[in-house]
C-alpha cells in the first residue's frame, strides 16, 4: 500500500517504534522493519522509542516480567540493525523524537553511512546520548 500511495504522488511518511518487540526480538524485528521499509520506499521515516506508560498493558507486562525492554545500548543496537536494512530510494530518517537516545537525521541513500558511524560512537561511548530526564513525555 505504501508504494501505491506514491504512485498516486502523495507524499509517504511513517512511523517506527524502536524496542516494541523486547529484548528477545529486537534485532529480528529491526531487519523485518528496515525490509518493510525498504519495500514501501517512503518519503519520511520517524522512529520512536516505546516508553512505558504507568498502568498500561504492557507497562503491567514489564513489572511482571513478561516483557524486556531493551537497554540504550539494545535500542541502539537496534535502530542500527534498522537503517542498516533500510534501502531507500529518496528518503529521510529520522530519530529526533523526544522519546530516542540518539537524534539522527539522515538522508538516505546518500547519508546511511554517517549514521551507521554515528550509531558506532555513540555504542563506543564517543557520543553522549539524551539523558532520560529528557527522554520525559
Amino acid at each position: 500500500m505504501g508504494r501505491r500511495i506514491k504512485e498516486a504522488g502523495i507524499q509517504l511518511s511513517v512511523t517506527v517504534l524502536l524496542g516494541i518487540a523486547g529484548r528477545e526480538h529486537s534485532l529480528r524485528h529491526a531487519r523485518l522493519t528496515g525490509e518493510l521499509l525498504s519495500a514501501m520506499d517512503p518519503d519520511f521515516v520517524g522512529a520512536l522509542t516505546v516508553m512505558l506508560i504507568p498502568g498500561t498493558p504492557l507497562e503491567r507486562e514489564y513489572r511482571s516480567g513478561a516483557f524486556t525492554l531493551p537497554d540504550e545500548q539494545g535500542l541502539l543496537r537496534e535502530l542500527r540493525e534498522m537503517i542498516s536494512h533500510t534501502n531507500l530510494t529518496r528518503g529521510y530518517f529520522f530519530s529526533n523524537h523526544a522519546s530516542n537516545y540518539l537524534p539522527i537525521k539522515a538522508k538516505l541513500p546518500s547519508g546511511k553511512q554517517k549514521a551507521l558511524d554515528l550509531i558506532e560512537a555513540a555504542l563506543r561511548g564517543e557520543v553522549r546520548l539524551k539523558p532520560e530526564w529528557m527522554r520525559a513525555l
